[in-house]
């Protein structure tokens, strides 16, 4: 055998090794269209393996769970692919290139592409600087921000800045718990807290964006003339709404 072959079968070696990937498991749930709990549980029996080992309780909780699944309903997809020059190209996934789409547009509560596209490039900038701008990661990002049903795009800018900074808290902390020096420790302890400390304060402003700011104080005064003790309380409302 030749050198060149050699280093050709090694090379071919080495890519079979590399091309090796883990193979994806799919698991299909089926949905029993009844409100018989005994077909349901026929159903199960048939197309869930393991269900005939489970008791009563459990099958019941399996049942409750499926349907719950449904109700949640498939969040927002994408499919990237990067660009020959940088950058990637993103699009919409799924059966239904429409569904898709109003998908997408629900998801960032928006009536055009361009906010759309605007929070994406918002959400690639930030996850390209922690090397982690890939479909997974940004297919995770927009189940959030779906679950979280932004009612207009001031909504949805603020669930992107709290998914980067719990992203960014989380990477905080793990490296906090990699440092090997006290001082690393202490800086990346330091910008935990800071991060931790700025996602508390946008889940409660995006509280408040869905209150309308309105706050309630109380007023109590304590009179405790004539012998006796008698507290008055008056309540009053803030708010865009509320009357002066």
């Amino acid at each position: 055998m030749t050198e060149t072959n050699k280093a050709k079968r090694k090379q071919s070696a080495r890519k079979g090794k590399a091309g090796a990937q883990p193979q994806e498991r799919t698991v299909t749930i089926p949905f029993p269209d009844t409100d018989s709990e005994d077909e349901a549980t026929r159903i199960l029996e048939k197309q869930v393996p393991g269900c005939d080992k489970l008791d009563k309780d459990e099958r019941a909780e399996l049942l409750r769970l499926i349907r719950d699944h449904r109700k949640r309903g498939a969040p927002a997809k994408v499919k990237m692919t990067r660009k020959p020059h940088g950058g990637w190209s993103i699009e919409a996934t799924g059966k239904s290139e429409m569904l898709a789409l109003l998908k997408l547009h629900e998801t960032f509560s928006a009536n055009s592409i361009d906010p759309v596209n605007a929070r994406a490039n918002e959400l690639l900038k930030y996850l390209g600087s922690v090397g982690a701008d890939n479909e997974a990661r940004y297919n995770a990002a927009l189940s959030f921000i779906e679950s979280m049903k932004p009612q207009d795009q001031a909504e949805a800018l603020m669930l992107v800045q709290m998914y980067c900074t719990h992203d960014a808290a989380i990477r905080a902390l793990s490296q906090l718990g990699l440092a090997e020096w006290a001082p690393t420790a202490q800086t990346f302890g330091n910008l935990a807290t800071k991060l931790l400390g700025t996602s508390q304060r946008q889940m409660e402003t995006l509280a408040r964006m869905r209150r309308g700011g309105e706050q309630v104080v109380k007023h109590i005064h304590f009179d405790n003339r004539g012998g006796q003790a008698v507290i008055a309380e008056n309540v009053s409302q803030g708010g865009r709404n509320s009357e002066k």
